[in-house]
């Protein structure tokens, strides 16, 4: 599976609803997951100014779809939407664009990845870095806003409908919001009991747990809080419990099942000499 960034757009009918069923679509796709989705934004148009404004958004999927066959595939769902030809940058009732595909780099008649396009723009940019604000070009610098001049970002719109689960809240996944009754309806994952004295140690293996899950782009959360902010030596034993949106809980399981199958089993201690040596 390769992890793919895919760029939406709509500026006609309703504007989030379109993103929903083309999120829905590319989720239907074989071998295809949709990993976590930016909040939606306004931005103002590009390349054609007279016509409305456009909510964009910018999913992370993992395909094993080759990248010139999901660019046709994409192609396939906006036409299956209702996207007709018209003059183009002109009004979308969807638009879908692969923006990075791992670290792969296509330049051909009808693909080219990294998308040309994707630095200059604000409204592509901007909501890749929320949900990959560590993305990298294929050469390993950095993807950054600095050239990002065109298709200004007016407002948020808020999470695209029915994917409010892999969203970033305010602040982002590492923000002040990754613990607490902001992830009430989550599905607990694994959890550990705190006791007087104990210290972090007994959570490695939880943390174990949230590093998989993060790696593999799955949103996770924590109640009461992560076990390494504990700070005090006297606090009230406690159990922590890692969360995951309801949505990703059998893949969480199933990855989680995997990778702990695959640990070694470390050896038992020797038994002691009879004579106690």
């Amino acid at each position: 599976m390769t992890d793919a960034y895919v760029g939406l757009g709509s500026n006609l009918g309703d504007r989030l609803a379109n993103l929903r069923r083309a999120l829905d679509a590319i989720g239907g796709l074989d071998e295809t997951r949709v990993i976590s989705v930016s909040n939606a934004v306004e931005s103002e148009p590009w390349g054609v100014t007279d016509q409305p404004p456009f909510a964009n958004a910018v999913a992370r999927i993992a395909t094993a779809i080759p990248a010139d066959r999901l660019l046709g595939l994409l192609e396939d769902i906006e036409a299956a939407l209702g996207r007709v030809p018209g003059e183009r940058y002109g009004p979308r009732l969807i638009d879908l664009d692969v923006l990075l595909y791992g670290d792969d780099e296509w330049d051909t008649p009808e693909l080219t990845v990294p998308h040309p396009r994707l630095a200059d723009r604000d409204f592509a940019v901007s909501p890749l870095l929320e949900i990959a604000p560590h993305a990298e070009w294929p050469d390993g610098s950095p993807v950054t806003r600095d050239r990002a001049t065109q298709g200004r970002i007016t407002s948020g719109l808020g999470p695209v409908p029915g994917y409010e689960d892999v969203t970033p809240p305010p602040g982002g996944w590492t923000g002040p919001q990754r613990f607490g009754a902001d992830f009430a309806g989550w599905e607990e994952i694994a959890s550990r009991r705190f006791a007087v004295g104990v210290g972090t140690s007994f959570a490695m293996d939880l943390l174990f747990d949230a590093a998989v899950l993060e790696q593999e782009g799955i949103p996770i959360g924590w109640d009461p809080m992560p076990p390494q902010l504990e700070y005090s030596p006297w606090a009230l034993p406690r159990t922590y419990r890692l969360l995951v949106p309801p949505t990703m809980a059998a893949r969480a399981r199933e990855l989680l099942a995997d990778v702990h199958a695959a640990q070694p089993v470390l050896d038992e201690p020797p038994e002691p000499d009879s004579d106690g040596a």
